[in-house]
């Protein structure tokens, strides 16, 4: 027992003499002047995820059974019985249809936003206004 309890610092010390940091460089950055359209290309940059129904309801429901798992294992815990398998099932169980619920709500609230590509956004910078 003690030989296990010393054996950690013993590593971390080795791992401390190994990592030894090199010489301090600075870094120096030109600044050169940029014409009008390259600035108003460096200054409008929109970016934009939209995933899919399936994809939202999936990981809802990932995170809901991920979620349900814990509270199970936490009411085995607190319960002191025996059925640890029936209480992580359970919870599971329950949180993944709880997460797929929120998101199927969360995607047919999505669902109406449509996804903004760079062809709206490209018309900007090609000066099409």
């Amino acid at each position: 027992m003690l030989k296990t309890v010393f054996m950690a610092p013993v590593a971390a010390l080795l791992m401390a003499g190994t990592a030894s940091a090199g010489t301090l460089q600075t870094l120096s950055i030109a600044e050169h002047t940029r014409t009008a359209d390259e600035q108003l290309a460096a200054e409008v940059v929109e970016v934009s995820a939209h995933r899919s129904p399936a994809a939202v309801i999936a990981q809802d429901a990932l995170y809901g059974g991920l979620a349900g798992l814990a509270i199970g294992a936490g009411v085995s815990l607190i319960d002191g019985s025996n059925n640890w398998g029936r209480n992580l099932a359970v919870g599971a169980g329950i949180g993944l249809l709880v997460g797929g619920v929120f998101g199927a709500v969360d995607a047919a609230a999505n669902a109406d936003r449509a996804p903004i590509g760079f062809n709206n956004g490209y018309r900007l910078m090609s000066h099409n206004f």
